[in-house]
């Protein structure tokens, strides 16, 4: 056989070689036509053309735990929210959550835990101190029954079930008692306003010291309320004169002013849109008006309604968090107020002629009570909003007293 033939047969048996791979018989690996690989080395792409089998039983179980996985995580993401539930969305514990739990991206985050709120808001507009609960809030204790005694400067509390009576010094005859929490600490101080030197002397309940400020002109109304939102009573005066509002901002020590009725108006601050901030308020007489400033957005509101003077007794009568516009007819010794969670006007016969209006939450169910105080007896007839309107009748007081009802607890 001549050397061109024996080449033709080599090349024709490469050929073949490649050809029984490329069929599946031989397990001879060739990279490319005519060069074989060394016996016995596979492939992965052939040996998983070979094994598919073994292949398929791999997914399915990698799908089927991955299932399981999924599965088991969302039921642990279910257990976690019905717990959070029951805590009302908060971890009491930490350790009171599984290992899983802290792991588990199905599990969302815990909500941030809610800004402590005051229990109530106490908003003082001249003798009249108007109770406000935040809403959502817990109930405060009730209110306590208290004189100021201009003769000779002592104020007299009777504090409620578990508070001794108290008996304070505070203040001399001409003064204007202008109760209020002026340190924040959830007590009412003894203050007084004194017009000859337009000063205010208060004695902190916190610490028993007491500072004086100058505030005010001769003429001026005071209209003490907590206006910043700060938790403190702010010293505030009502000018008639010019029909301005003077307040001496306790969170910063700033003095605001701004002009907001009538020389003949009658300051009636209080908490009026619910934001946890005296709103300035006015009642003009001539035309049976309401006038009040929201200190939310600065927008004006007003209600007219009444008879030519009837007097002004804001606070909140239905327990929703703001306060109601009211009115006190003395002709009839009826009160009206328009309730600010339905407007709708409730009417309400309680004292009689020449009675000192005492509005308080006195039950502390955190709604304001229709009370009066008899300047002839010395007795106070509270008519209890908590208890289906009963009667509270207690004696405490003489004739000339100025009432001052508050949260005093000392």
């Amino acid at each position: 056989m001549s050397k061109k033939k024996k080449r033709q047969n080599g090349e024709k048996s490469s050929r073949k070689i490649g050809l029984i791979f490329a069929s599946g018989i031989d397990q001879t690996v060739v990279g490319e036509i005519g060069k074989p690989e060394p016996q016995g080395k596979l492939g992965w792409v052939g040996y998983l053309k070979t094994h598919w089998w073994v292949v398929g039983v791999i997914a399915v179980l990698a799908l089927g735990t991955l299932g399981a996985g999924l599965k088991y995580l969302e039921e642990d993401a279910k257990r976690e929210g019905a717990r959070r539930s029951a805590n009302k969305g908060q971890l009491i514990n930490n350790s009171e959550q599984s290992l899983l739990s802290k792991v588990n991206p199905f599990v969302p985050a815990p909500p941030p835990s809610p800004t402590p709120q005051l229990s109530k808001e106490y908003i003082y507009a001249g003798e009249k101190l108007l109770a406000v609960e935040d809403v959502n809030a817990n109930a405060a204790p009730p209110a306590d029954l208290a004189v100021w005694r201009p003769s000779s400067g002592v104020w007299y509390v009777l504090g409620g079930p578990g508070s001794t009576q108290t008996i304070q010094g505070w203040g001399t005859n001409g003064d204007d008692p202008s109760e209020g929490d002026y340190d924040g600490d959830g007590k009412t101080d003894f203050c007084v306003f004194r017009p000859s030197t337009n000063q205010w002397w208060i004695l902190k309940s916190s610490d028993g010291i007491y500072y004086t400020v100058t505030f005010g002109v001769s003429g001026d109304k005071p209209a003490q309320a907590d206006f910043d939102g700060d938790g403190k009573t702010d010293p505030a005066m009502f000018r008639p004169s010019n029909g301005t509002w003077y307040i001496y901002q306790s969170s910063n020590s700033q003095t605001v002013t701004q002009q907001f009725g009538l020389s003949t108006d009658e300051p009636a601050a209080a908490d009026y849109d619910g934001d946890g901030r005296a709103d300035k308020g006015v009642w003009r007489n001539s035309n049976t008006t309401f006038y009040s400033l929201n200190s939310t957005n600065g927008q004006l509101a007003t209600s007219v309604f009444g008879v030519s003077n009837d007097k002004s007794v804001p606070s909140d009568y239905d327990g929703d968090g703001k306060a109601d516009y009211a009115l006190f007819r003395d002709s009839t010794a009826t009160w009206y107020f328009k309730q600010s969670s339905n407007e709708s006007i409730q009417q309400i016969q309680w004292g009689i002629s020449g009675d000192k209006l005492v509005p308080n939450d006195y039950d502390g169910d955190g709604k304001t009570d229709v009370a009066v105080w008899r300047n002839s007896n010395g007795n106070w007839y509270i008519r209890k909003s908590g208890s289906n309107g009963a009667l509270r009748q207690e004696a405490w007081g003489t004739s000339g007293d100025v009432p001052v009802p508050a949260f005093y607890r000392r």
